[in-house]
């Protein structure tokens, strides 16, 4: 247990750094730097799965990702650009911009009516919402935040209750 917990840790850590690297690259015009960024996004995709053995798929370019093979069907993504997905240890995480609140809320309204029980809510200022979902197979985490123009990113992290 003590491994996966360290391992998972890592993989966060691995995984801001990751997201700090794609925020900060930005999306360029320039064929050359197109390149450069796209062997950015994949050298930064090859370090972690290769020290780690974490499956993650980092959106550096602005085309978005897919979710890892691995990805349980009985955790439902709203629909939208992933930006960011990771497997390791049996848990799993995304992130998604859906485009609005709505679409969030929606996103958060499916695992209810697929029978997943509310055990937390955090309201974390205007158009920022965290919930702690689970059921008798997953815990879930799942929250969203709207950054003041028209992008609100979901973010969802998927742990079997068994472990």
């Amino acid at each position: 247990m003590i491994t996966s917990q360290r391992a998972l840790k890592s993989a966060t850590s691995i995984v801001i750094a990751a997201g700090l690297t794609v925020s900060l690259s930005g999306c360029f015009g320039n064929p050359l730097e197109n390149l450069a960024n796209d062997l950015v996004e994949d050298g930064v995709e090859n370090v972690i799965e290769g020290s780690t053995g974490v499956d993650v798929d980092v959106d550096g370019d602005g085309t978005g990702v897919s979710l890892p093979d691995s990805w349980p069907a009985e955790i439902p993504v709203p629909d939208g650009k992933i930006l960011l997905s990771l497997a390791v240890g049996g848990s799993f995480n995304v992130t998604v911009d859906v485009g609005s609140p709505d679409a969030a809320e929606a996103g958060y309204q499916q695992f209810i009516a697929e029978g997943y029980e509310v055990f937390s809510e955090i309201s974390l200022g205007e158009g920022s919402y965290a919930y702690g979902l689970q059921n008798d197979d997953w815990s879930v985490q799942y929250g969203w935040a709207e950054d003041g123009s028209d992008a609100t990113t979901v973010t969802i992290t998927a742990t079997p209750t068994n472990e």
